[in-house]
């Protein structure tokens, strides 16, 4: 300073100063030198200004800039700079570092359920109690919403990883208690990286770290899972599907099939279930186990559960249009779709469009997506129900059923899972699982459908059980819409022996010509 001031006559900058009650603060400070009549200093003009509230303005913007506001863990911003930094220093030292990529699990049923409010509160006190249990030379950060990320600099193999992602998942055993007093569990899926293995950039460590997370989810999620070299491709896979898939809906390559349900007393068809199909470039036809779970990720199966909707509405009104009798269609709907906001609105649209009666058109979902959130679906259902619509519950017996709230939802139909109806002729057990799910049914007095009815065989014990209704490849396979009238034209029923059964002048020009048949 002083130097500056002999040299230039003035100088400027910042200077710790001390108060008179000793508190030591920023000033900046300007001196200028004031000369005589001879050219020598006769004076010094100091001008001083508190800096303090700006300099505390200046920590906390780059504060703010590095670092969660909620969490006050490292963000993105800074994970990646102290990423670049540890990659430097284990490619210098021929040392490894692992990377934890650590999303919650189904955490948007919490914000849904019980407000962002408790979301936020869920967030802070997850990365408290992880803060605690790790040391000090480790980096946890928050990327977003529910998505962490943890460095660890220190790794001698992958085990340790592992044991740091285990200690990780432990902590969450126990209930968070929330600050109304409800308490509140909470788990997480963890996908790990190791470098220089697994990549040997911050973005290739990411990445596969991230992918690792997702398999994690995949095999039961509250679990973690190391990258792997397929992963790399089955992601690279699973992202040209995803992009496959959103070209295919803008390109109207989505359609549906259409497969019958039949009145085992009268054997006559009362009812279609709307099946989903994708015509993958006009050349493939994909089942929907291949792309609805990447619908569900992507978030595409709401934009696609509504052009179900729409479609089925459509179709319906073409059938009444060429003179068939009215049938029931029914459209599965995901339990994301369900939780929409606006789904009565898009159903309500659909029939007004296609001037039909909401009696026409049935909802079947399934007993995963009613049971995750019981009271608001009860509202959406009852609802529904008042405006006329069919409620069917779908895959009945595979989940695990609350007969309280079975009671509760307004539902029309039990739809008794292929998986059980296939086991009839050779398991006591789902003999007996059928008999309690029709006798459940009757007592609540829903209809009983059941799926996947293959065998002539499989149609008998139905049959003697009680069950009121029948869908499956015995009577008829899925068929695209063509085809299916070809079904309305002819009339096809099941006799009383449970032989199909054709009127002989019921085809119509140019169609196939059936005869009854075992």
């Amino acid at each position: 300073m002083w130097a500056g001031v002999q040299k230039e006559g003035y100088w400027q900058g910042e200077v710790w100063n001390r108060r008179k009650n000793r508190e030591v603060y920023p000033t900046w400070m300007n001196i200028t030198r004031v000369l005589d009549d001879t050219g020598a200093p006769s004076h010094y003009v100091v001008i001083c200004s508190d800096i303090a509230q700006l300099k505390q303005a200046e920590f906390r913007l780059e504060h703010l800039a590095h670092y969660d506001s909620l969490t006050d863990l490292p963000n993105r911003l800074l994970l990646q700079s102290r990423l670049d930094h540890a990659i430097q220093q284990a490619r210098r030292r021929n040392k490894q570092l692992g990377l934890l990529f650590i999303d919650l699990d189904d955490f948007k049923k919490i914000n849904d359920s019980l407000g962002h409010h408790v979301g936020d509160e869920v967030v802070k006190a997850v990365s408290e109690r992880w803060r605690r249990r790790l040391r000090s030379e480790d980096t946890l950060g928050r990327l977003g919403g529910d998505e962490f990320l943890l460095l660890l600099e220190s790794v001698e193999t992958s085990v340790d990883a592992g044991t740091v992602a285990q200690d990780l998942l432990e902590t969450l055993a126990r209930p968070f208690k929330l600050e109304n007093g409800q308490e509140i569990y909470v788990e997480a899926s963890i996908g790990i990286s190791i470098f220089p293995a697994d990549g040997k950039s911050p973005e290739a460590l990411l990445r596969n770290a991230d992918t690792a997370m997702y398999r994690a989810k995949e095999r039961g999620r509250n679990q973690f899972s190391f990258y792997t070299g397929d992963m790399g491709l089955l992601a690279v896979e699973r992202m040209d599907l995803e992009t496959a898939l959103h070209q295919g809906l803008a390109r109207d390559e989505l359609l549906l099939y259409y497969q019958p349900k039949v009145n085992l007393l009268t054997g006559k068809m009362t009812g279609v279930e709307a099946l989903l199909r994708w015509n993958r470039n006009q050349r493939e036809i994909i089942p929907p186990l291949k792309f609805i779970p990447l619908a569900e990720r992507s978030g595409l199966i709401i934009p696609i559960g509504t052009w179900v909707i729409k479609e089925a509405c459509r179709q319906i009104r073409n059938w009444l249009d060429r003179g068939y009798e009215p049938l029931p269609v029914s459209v599965n709907v995901s339990a994301k779709q369900f939780m929409q906001p606006d789904i009565d609105g898009i159903i309500w649209s659909a029939l007004t469009k296609f001037n039909l009666e909401p009696q026409l058109l049935g909802l079947e979902i399934t007993e995963s997506a009613l049971m995750a959130e019981p009271e608001p679906i009860i509202r959406k259902l009852e609802l529904l129900k008042n405006q006329g619509l069919q409620l069917s519950l779908d895959d009945f017996g595979t989940g695990f059923s609350n007969l309280y709230y079975l009671t509760q939802f307004p539902l029309d139909a039990l739809k008794i899972d292929a998986s059980f109806v296939r086991m009839i002729e050779t398991d006591p057990n789902a003999v007996a699982l059928i008999r309690s799910v029709i006798d459940l049914a009757n007592n609540f007095h829903l209809k009983t459908v059941a799926e996947g009815v293959e065998t002539r065989e499989i149609l008998a014990h139905l049959k003697k059980l009680g069950c009121d209704e029948i869908q499956g490849y015995y009577f008829s396979k899925p068929l695209p819409a063509a085809e299916f009238e070809i079904l309305l034209q002819q009339q096809r029923t099941l006799a009383a022996d449970g032989s199909i059964y054709i009127p002989e002048p019921a085809v119509k020009e140019n169609t196939l010509a059936y005869r009854t048949f075992n």
